[in-house]
């Protein structure tokens, strides 16, 4: 399975710059994708900040979310089952191993602690910090901005 960061995954349902980079590289890899609540959260507090900038519109915004419920309906975006308990308990063990070195933030922290829970197969982002974190903690590592 692959795990995108929220930040690549939601260049899946609306257009943004790397969008059709995104696209072509889940279209390669032909793996499902994790969804987890943490994308979930991340994608509202995005497409209500997109309404709120005037980026989007009411209708593109529930496009958007139609898509991914048919994106989840066929299992291109799988639900991924983690607890915040378990979620939280990882970024706690990751925090003096990777931030010291990387500067990373609790969001990516987090993202990367699901990831590792869930054994991801490739773990993609465009954010340096996020990937040379994951990378420390022996993730396959995907910078997207490079491919």
């Amino acid at each position: 399975m692959l795990y995108l960061d929220t930040g690549v995954a939601l260049r899946l349902l609306i257009t943004e710059p790397l969008s059709a980079k995104v696209q072509s590289f889940v279209s390669e890899r032909a793996l499902p994708i994790t969804f987890a609540r943490l994308h979930e959260l991340e994608f509202e507090a995005a497409l209500q900040a997109s309404l709120f900038r005037r980026a989007l519109d009411g209708h593109e915004v529930a496009a958007a979310k139609a898509f991914l419920g048919d994106q989840l309906e066929r299992g291109n975006f799988v639900r991924a089952n983690l607890s915040l308990d378990d979620v939280f308990s990882g970024c706690l063990d990751l925090f003096p191993r990777v931030v010291p070195q990387t500067g990373c933030r609790t969001l990516g922290v987090m993202h990367i602690a699901s990831a590792r829970l869930l054994g991801v197969d490739e773990f993609v982002s465009t954010d340096k910090r996020q990937l040379k974190a994951a990378s420390l903690i022996g993730l396959n590592v995907i910078d997207l901005s490079m491919i």
